[in-house]
């Protein structure tokens, strides 16, 4: 622990810059977590939806606040990083997939074949314990084989569009008739809200390596979700391009930790003791800083990307 804050002493502008990236990518996570529940409860009774949402938000903290232990675990296995970097790389898949028109079943095509490259790629190399390995893969091609079925089964009438579609979850199906529609709904939140912990680890962990600032940056999105996103919701609103912004940070973090790969195979490189340097955190919060402000900037003196406008 005391070396971890040497580490933030001797690099303060660094740690800084960290932090201030981590402050961004959180809120803005936070609001599009916040989006999604209060789209999945939505079809229920005003009161119900305010109970189901209060429900949602305390969740989220409990679910936040173990991930900030997981934080610690994940730092521990070298191989959860490029896992958590596909998964990164999913969510953008699915962010995009409507505007982008390769639909559902090009998301499934991309999941299937990163997945499969991945468990190609992590071998035993005398760090992972072999019987962990081999679950690892068994659960990973168990996964594989039923997005191949979802595929298959896949019409081109159930193509989604984008929207979250509740009464479509497998979850919910089991369970609405069990406990109603109530219940059901509390319990797909926080199925939802745990999601968005692992999302949240992740993309802090892709920042930095120090435990100290990734559990500042967990804690920051656990403060944001009712303070920070409030801002960023209104700032979103004039500025919608921001959400394209979140995700093309998301995608970078992603393929950071998916070369954390090549870190393990090859450490000796040039590009693995740069990816493990300082430089590197200092580049990337420059470049995602960059994503997030520039286009604000000429967007308010040259009006691109335009602002948003309401139509009468």
């Amino acid at each position: 622990m005391q070396e971890l804050i040497l580490k933030i002493m001797d690099n303060p502008t660094a740690s800084l810059a960290i932090i201030g990236n981590l402050i961004i990518i959180e809120s803005l996570l936070s609001v599009d977590n916040a989006a999604v529940l209060a789209t999945m409860v939505m079809d229920l009774p005003q009161k119900d939806r305010d109970k189901a949402l209060k429900y949602g938000i305390w969740g989220a903290y409990i679910f936040r606040g173990l991930a900030m232990i997981f934080a610690a675990f994940l730092l521990g296995f070298w191989w959860l990083k490029p896992l958590g970097g596909m998964y990164l790389l999913w969510l953008v898949v699915e962010q995009f997939k409507s505007k982008l028109g390769y639909g559902e079943r090009g998301s499934i095509i991309f999941k299937i074949i990163s997945l499969f490259a991945i468990m190609m790629l992590i071998h035993n190399d005398g760090t992972i314990n072999v019987i962990a390995l081999w679950c690892l893969r068994g659960f990973a091609f168990t996964y594989i084989a039923y997005l191949m079925y979802s595929f298959i089964k896949l019409k081109e009438d159930e193509e989604d569009d984008g929207e979250i579609n509740k009464s479509n979850n497998a979850v919910y199906k089991f369970f609405f008739n069990k406990i109603g529609i109530f219940w059901s709904t509390v319990i797909l939140v926080e199925i939802m809200d745990m999601a968005f912990s692992i999302d949240n680890v992740f993309a802090a962990v892709a920042f930095t390596d120090n435990i100290i600032l990734v559990c500042t940056g967990v804690f920051i999105g656990i403060l944001a979700m009712r303070f920070i996103a409030q801002w960023f919701v209104k700032l979103m609103e004039k500025y919608r391009f921001l959400e394209t912004a979140a995700f093309i940070v998301i995608a970078i973090l992603g393929v950071k930790l998916l070369l954390s790969i090549y870190e393990q195979f090859y450490p000796e490189t040039g590009l693995s003791v740069f990816l493990k340097s300082h430089t590197a955190d200092i580049t990337i919060s420059i470049l995602t800083v960059a994503i997030f402000f520039v286009p604000i900037l000429t967007s308010v003196l040259l009006n691109f990307p335009k602002k948003h406008s309401i139509e009468a």
